[in-house]
Formats: C-alpha cells, sequence, structure tokens
C-alpha cells in the first residue's frame, strides 16, 4: 500500500517488522543519519541527552551498519513505549539541507504478512535540516502506522528538545498539583486545564484564561512565531503588539508595534500584518509582558464580522505547533481585542489566553498602559491595473489562439470536404471503375488532415487547461481539489483529476488528507519554483 502523507494504517497481527530507508544524494558528505525514538506518555525514552552515535534503542529494536535498516519486533518491545518516531537528521552545522536529497522510499515490511506500506517522500527546500518520517503509535491498545513527512528547520539529534519533547529521567512521584499548569502572577484565571506532554505534542487549544508555561514544557524554545487567521478573511483587520514594562505602562510610544513601526527596541519582537515573531532572548530586561491584540484600522467597524479568528503559536526553528487560541467573535461588539499575553513568570516565560475586547479601540488601550497610541487609519488598497482574477483568467483563456483554432477548425471542415467527395467518388465507381484512385487519395487526405487537426486542438486546448489550473492552484494557496476545478471551468470532475494526476505525476504536487479526512492536491513545492 503507498501512503500519503497525514494517512494512518491499522496494523493487524503484528510481529517483527523490518524498514528500509533509501535515496540519492549528489553529495557524497551528506550524512543524513535515521534515528528510532522510542517514546512513553510523549517523552522520549531515554536517561538523557546522549551523543548521537551511542544512541540507544531499546532491545527490540535493531539497526544494521548501513543505518538504513532497521528490524522491529513488536511483541518484544518494552511495554512502556507507546510511539516509536523515525527520524532523520543531518549533522550538526551542516552546511546542506535536505533538498541535496531526491528519490527518498521507505518501505515497510512484516516478515510474516509481507509489505505492509510505501511512502514516498516528497522533496524538500533549503531551509530543512531534519525530517520525522513516520511513527508506530499505540492506539487502543493496537498497533497503527502514521506517515507524517514533517520536515524541520533543526539539525542534530540532541536538539530534539527543541520540538517540545523531554527525556524521560527517574523522578519522585509527583503530587496532583504537579500535573496542572499554574495559574502563575496573572489571576483571576478562569480555568486550569491539565496538560499532559502528550496534549502538548498535538497543538494544544487554550481556553480563555488559561496559562501555559513555555520554559517548562518547551526546552529550549527562545523563538516563537504567532500567525493570525481570520475567517472570513478581513483587509483591514491587523495585528498590534504592547511591550509592557514592571510598573504595567509602556514606556513610549515605540513600544507600540503596528504598521508604520514594526520592530521592537533589541530586535526582540518582529511585526507584519498577520504574523508575530517574537525571540525572548531578545526582548529587553525592562519588558514583562507582551501583548498581542487585534484592531480594526476602520474605527466604525468591528470585530464581529468574522466568524473566529485564531492566533497559532508555534516553535520559529521546527515550525512544530505549540498552541493555538480561537476566539469566536460572532456576537462581540468590539473594535479591538487582546488576545495573548507572553510574560515573565520566575525565570522563564508563559503563555496566557485573553479574549478580552474594548468597544473604545485602541484608546482603552493606551488609558490602561498610560501611552498615547497612534490613529490606525485604513486606506484600501489600490486594484492592480496587471492582475487578473480568475474569473478575467478564465475569460482570457476562453479568447486566446483565436487565430491558431480557427485554423484547425477549418482543417478539420476541409477534411470532412474531402471525404465526403471520396465517398462520392466510391458511389460513381461502380459507373466508372477509373474513380476508384482518386477516391483513394482524397479518402486518406482528408482522413490525414482530420487527424492532424484534431491532435494540434487537443494539444491547444490541453496547454491552456493546464495554465488555467496553475493559476487556479496559485489563487488557492497551492491546495486545489478538483472539485473547485469543475466548479470554475467546464469541464467534469474526471477531466480535473486527470489534470491534477498528470501534474502530480511531472513532479509539481502530491495527494495529501486534511484534518477533516478529505482528499486534496497539494502543491506548495510550486512556491518558490520557477513554474
Amino acid at each position: 500500500m503507498t501512503l500519503i502523507v497525514g494517512q494512518n494504517i491499522l496494523i493487524e497481527k503484528i510481529g517483527c517488522v523490518e524498514i528500509d530507508f533509501a535515496w540519492r544524494s549528489l553529495k557524497s558528505d551528506l550524512n543524513l543519519a535515521i534515528y528510532a525514538v522510542p517514546f512513553s506518555d510523549g517523552k522520549i525514552l531515554a536517561e538523557k541527552n546522549i551523543a548521537p552515535n551511542q544512541w540507544p534503542l531499546p532491545k527490540a529494536v535493531s539497526q544494521d551498519k548501513s543505518g538504513r535498516h532497521f528490524t522491529v519486533q513488536f511483541p518484544q518491545l518494552d511495554a512502556k513505549i507507546d510511539r516509536i518516531a523515525f527520524y532523520g537528521f543531518l549533522p550538526e552545522n551542516s552546511r546542506y539541507s535536505l533538498k541535496q536529497m531526491s528519490h527518498f522510499q521507505i518501505r515497510v515490511n512484516d516478515l510474516s504478512l509481507g509489505r505492509l506500506a510505501k511512502m514516498d517522500v516528497e522533496a524538500f527546500d533549503d531551509t530543512h535540516k531534519s525530517v520525522l518520517f513516520f511513527e508506530f503509535y499505540k492506539h487502543n491498545n493496537t498497533w497503527k502506522l502514521g506517515y507524517k513527512a514533517l520536515p524541520l528547520k533543526t539539525s542534530y539529534l540532541t536538539t530534539l528538545t527543541q520540538l517540545g519533547v523531554s527525556f524521560m529521567t527517574p523522578v519522585a512521584p509527583e503530587s496532583p498539583q504537579a500535573t496542572s499548569i499554574p495559574s502563575h502572577q496573572e489571576s483571576d484565571a478562569e480555568s486550569d486545564v491539565p496538560l499532559s506532554a502528550s496534549n502538548l505534542l498535538d497543538n494544544v487549544e487554550l481556553q480563555k484564561g488559561q496559562n501555559l508555561s513555555l520554559s517548562e514544557h518547551f526546552t529550549h524554545c527562545t523563538a516563537i512565531t504567532c500567525k493570525l487567521n481570520v475567517v472570513p478573511k478581513i483587509d483591514d483587520l491587523a495585528l498590534n503588539v504592547v511591550a509592557i514594562n514592571r510598573d504595567n505602562k509602556v514606556n513610549n510610544i515605540k513600544d507600540f508595534l503596528y504598521h508604520e513601526n514594526t520592530i521592537l527596541r533589541g530586535e526582540g519582537v518582529k511585526l507584519s500584518d498577520a504574523e508575530v515573531s517574537i525571540n525572548l532572548d531578545k526582548l529587553p530586561q525592562d519588558v514583562t509582558k507582551i501583548q498581542i491584540l487585534v484592531t480594526r484600522r476602520a474605527t466604525s467597524k468591528r470585530i464581529n464580522s468574522a466568524d473566529f479568528i485564531e492566533l497559532s503559536v508555534s516553535n520559529t526553528y521546527t515550525d512544530q505547533k505549540m498552541a493555538k487560541y480561537v476566539c469566536e467573535t460572532t456576537d462581540k461588539n468590539y473594535n479591538t481585542m487582546v488576545l495573548l499575553n507572553f510574560y515573565r513568570h520566575q525565570q522563564g516565560w508563559s503563555i496566557r489566553a485573553v479574549g478580552q475586547g474594548f468597544s473604545g479601540g485602541l484608546d482603552k488601550i493606551g488609558q490602561r498602559y498610560q501611552f498615547s497610541p497612534p490613529k490606525l487609519r485604513y486606506v484600501a488598497p489600490k486594484a492592480s491595473v496587471a492582475s487578473n482574477t480568475l474569473q478575467q483568467e478564465i475569460a482570457s483563456f476562453e479568447v486566446e489562439n483565436k487565430t491558431a483554432v480557427d485554423k484547425y477548425k477549418k482543417l478539420q471542415s476541409l477534411s470532412y470536404l474531402l471525404m465526403g467527395i471520396a465517398a462520392l467518388l466510391v458511389l460513381l465507381t461502380f459507373s466508372r471503375i477509373l474513380f476508384l484512385p482518386l477516391a483513394c487519395l482524397l479518402g486518406g487526405l482528408g482522413w490525414f488532415c482530420f487527424q492532424h487537426a484534431s491532435k494540434s486542438l487537443k494539444t491547444i486546448q490541453d496547454e491552456r487547461f493546464e495554465r488555467l489550473v496553475l493559476n487556479m492552484i496559485k489563487a488557492n494557496n497551492y491546495q486545489l481539489t478538483p472539485f473547485d476545478i469543475a466548479t470554475h471551468c467546464r469541464v467534469n470532475i474526471e477531466r480535473a483529476t486527470e489534470m491534477l494526476d498528470s501534474l502530480c505525476d511531472k513532479g509539481l504536487g502530491h495527494t495529501a488528507i486534511n484534518r477533516e479526512g478529505n482528499i486534496f492536491y497539494d502543491f506548495s513545492s510550486l512556491k518558490n519554483s520557477t513554474y
């Protein structure tokens, strides 16, 4: 069975499994190393960070000298192991990236059941230093295989703690209070929801008033990216950042970030309309809290124009999703809303989901922290003369190359005429045998003209359709389904599927599964290409 990214399969009667990794590389010193990392309750089953060449494997897992062949004997596995993840890491400070590899394949075979799965790993880009290939994991006391193909921006195995996981070390039994997230210094918390390590790996969704210790649960994570997602999209809704000092005040207007002041002093925070980058190590020492909020630049409009607002928090270096806060706004008559607070707690940093709105806009924020915020006037962007909407693209394709199409249509008409004359001469052959050679000549010529015109027309139509689909891929953020094409173009689902499959055969994309389990075509590799 050939798996696609995101697919999970149940492994019945699992016994001894062999895993083979194969790839090509033009770099002889790439030195990619494959590791089988055992987990127990979300933690790596190892005593401490160990040198990669001494990385221990469970007794039931073995690796040959080539480093590309593994054997896992599931019946002999330690009962504490509930997950085995297979990672690929480049050496520390490697000058290469995973882009130097190609034709990457993984085969998983059961010695008694035969082939279990085959995985064709897609190409990587220059930022990818490691990858989580796939994993075996326990679910309801049965083992499953999940194909991840998750590229990471960190290299070297000992940096695995940047992924938000920790090593299992012998500790004294914890008290019941140790398993919940403390409320910290930000009082009036509405909820303290216990979170285990396995929850944190799954991009925990914070509730209003909930706190999460970044320093405790995400070791060594100092670079954080917050991304805004608004449904439906609102052009004049943008992020703002407020840097607050120990006295719960803003030092001056430069500590308020907006579209004309996007970098905090010391470059600890950088802002764009839909993204905030935070480097905790570069924050000024007098800043004790970073507050992230959204504001409608058009002061007369309210946030309730959106169905919901989501702010996701991820590790900048690894792209690992750490947490998210989803705020429904349909009944909120606000112009400004505080989403998250990053604040100092003891020797580290924590995050708090706030979700507090202000109908008075930024003026209320200014009153609270004693500064004068700027007026955020919204200027609607001018439509680009050179840009076309998708409907305009479709209309342009309808009239493009009209001369060439008309030419081959006339050639088709001529072929019909020649074959008609040939048929007439065949009828006259019964009276005069001399017409037979002429009939054969005209019939053959007519058939040739028809075939040539038909192939030329099909080539033109295929090229136009391919260009149209590529424009649709770009317009839909490089993710598309046959239904999307069929609803915009005069083609059926089968024709749309055939075109998307042909683009995948050219190596431009692949099929994937979204969170709802629906299959779509992913062409993310085209974002930085010249196609």
